[in-house]
């Protein structure tokens, strides 16, 4: 069943090559796109990639730091290096709503009930008018804390992409599962995948 499915290495070969049509999340044509340049090897690098493309991390510059950082084309940086910590995970690129959560938390002094406004803001169909609100805060909270200029508005533009939709990291571990399974089935059942 779903639960006992092996971890494969051929499943991964599968999804480097992108021969991903009918696999869920991953067939079209940016995450075809995208695998052979991030090359999943482990769970995680599915979760990554199910996180990758999506609205937020596309309008918010992540998706081709991440590949080159990953593929060591490109140093690990940071924004601003109180951003560490929340980031290094995920090559110093903001990927899920929790990072941008945290961001906010260190970077601009947010309480975390003042992160999951800003969550919920993000998850909004009107976000872009309460993310207007939250950003005088943030820049505020930023500025009190050194992190002005460039960096002040790199770090706002990142949050502000993200009320176009980007994933919390429980629902791209879900979803990579499913990829995972979907993969595993296509390669191992295809006859059973394909009906």
């Amino acid at each position: 069943d779903l639960a006992t499915i092996p971890q494969d290495d051929d499943v991964y070969d599968l999804l480097c090559a992108a021969d991903t049509i009918g696999v869920f999340q991953v067939e079209s044509r940016a995450q075809m796109g995208t695998l052979p340049r991030l090359r999943p090897r482990t769970f995680y690098d599915l979760v990554v990639e199910v996180a990758l493309i999506r609205p937020g991390p596309i309008q918010g510059g992540s998706v081709h730091p991440y590949l080159r950082r990953r593929t060591g084309e490109e140093p690990v940086t940071y924004p601003h290096p109180v951003l560490e910590g929340c980031l290094a995970k995920t090559l110093g690129v903001p990927l899920f709503q929790e990072q941008l959560m945290q961001i906010a938390i260190d970077a601009a002094g947010f309480s975390p009930g003042e992160a999951d406004q800003l969550r919920q803001a993000m998850g909004s169909k009107r976000s872009k008018a309460r993310m207007a609100v939250m950003r005088e805060k943030l820049m505020a909270g930023m500025a009190a804390k050194g992190i002005v200029g460039e960096t002040a508005e790199e770090i706002a533009t990142k949050l502000e992409a993200f009320a176009n939709f980007g994933f919390p990291e429980s629902h791209s571990v879900s979803f990579a599962y499913l990829v995972y399974a979907s993969a595993w089935i296509k390669l191992r059942h295809p006859a059973e995948f394909a009906c």
